[in-house]
């Protein structure tokens, strides 16, 4: 059994607000509405900074704000997430840009240990087909603000038909606004083995979402295994990436990986099933214990290995992504 004691890695959803409505975000049902049991929250900056010890702190090489169900740059005290990490090697924000303005990106650009990745799929013309609501010009502006005044910003293109034929012109347009990287990203895990998927706002249809068919990306494979292998399944536990990776979402709930974050706010049946692995979502919570605390849970030091010796009693996020097969 191996135990998550030595965290080098934190992976921080401080928010589930964003301004945008990105078809294929789990922020939404498939009709387009908000999911039903996901409120708007930010996780109180109090509360993670009177959680986590000096010895967690220093012993970091990295923090990554992410988004799952929300952009991390809403969150109306991250400049004091962003203060509080600045002895930290490597703090990665991730954002859509089109959130605050220039000024800010300025300022943010003068920590020298932060790296913003800016998810923008496509150019003017296209990239709120995807990013419904978000607003170029802004975008733009904000992007050249942070890269002149030093900082370290990569661009993550998430490609689909309708933008497939830009990538080398926004390739160009990278390293005209000083962008340090760009990486087309070709997934089709969210389409279901499906060619399309149906645009919906709050139940109103809108278009098709059309999956990539260029033969110059490179296809990301989905992990998910087949029913008739599933008594193949030997989860060795956490693989290397996230062993010494913790994930705390929205609600403050200290978690494996982000493949678990919807499970503490949902009630589908497969997330009962998580919640009974817990015990009690109360002994992963920040509101209630430190870092420390949890880590010397039952769940991190027992229950949640004792899940991974049966395909019955594994959660299926577990078998589907880090099953060996």
């Amino acid at each position: 059994m191996q135990v998550k004691t030595d965290i080098k890695r934190l992976m921080l959803e401080i928010t589930s607000h964003c301004n945008l409505h990105c078809p294929q975000c789990p922020r939404f049902q498939e009709d387009g509405h908000l999911q039903k049991f996901l409120t708007p929250d930010h996780l109180d900056f109090n509360v993670l900074k009177n959680s986590i010890g000096d010895h967690v702190l220093s012993n970091l090489d990295e923090v990554i704000f992410e988004g799952d169900y929300g952009d991390c740059v809403m969150h109306p005290q991250i400049d004091q997430y962003i203060e509080f990490f600045k002895n930290v090697p490597l703090v990665t924000i991730f954002t859509n840009g089109s959130i605050r303005n220039s000024k800010w990106y300025e300022k943010i650009a003068q920590y020298s240990n932060v790296e913003i990745v800016f998810s923008i799929d496509g150019l003017e013309d296209t990239n709120h087909i995807y990013r419904i609501n978000s607003n170029w010009k802004k975008i733009v502006e904000n992007v050249s603000s942070f890269t002149k005044s030093g900082g370290t910003a990569h661009w993550k293109f998430l490609v689909f038909k309708h933008n497939q034929h830009q990538i080398d012109k926004a390739k160009e347009l990278s390293q005209k606004l000083g962008f340090a990287s760009f990486d087309a990203v070709h997934t089709n895990r969210n389409f279901f083995n499906k060619e399309s998927w149906p645009v919906m706002i709050d139940g109103e249809y809108q278009y098709d979402l059309l999956i990539s068919d260029s033969k110059n990306v490179n296809r990301e494979k989905t992990s998910i295994i087949a029913s008739s292998e599933a008594e193949k399944f030997n989860c060795p536990g956490c693989n290397k990436y996230w062993i010494n990776t913790l994930y705390i979402n929205h609600k403050g709930c200290v978690l494996p990986c982000c493949m678990t974050s919807g499970v503490t706010w949902s009630n589908g049946m497969s997330d009962r099933l998580f919640k009974k692995i817990i015990g009690n979502l109360d002994d992963i919570d920040l509101h209630i214990n430190t870092v420390d605390d949890i880590l010397k849970s039952d769940f991190y030091t027992f229950k949640l290995y004792e899940s991974w010796k049966s395909i019955k009693t594994a959660h299926h996020i577990c078998v589907w992504h880090c099953t060996k097969h």
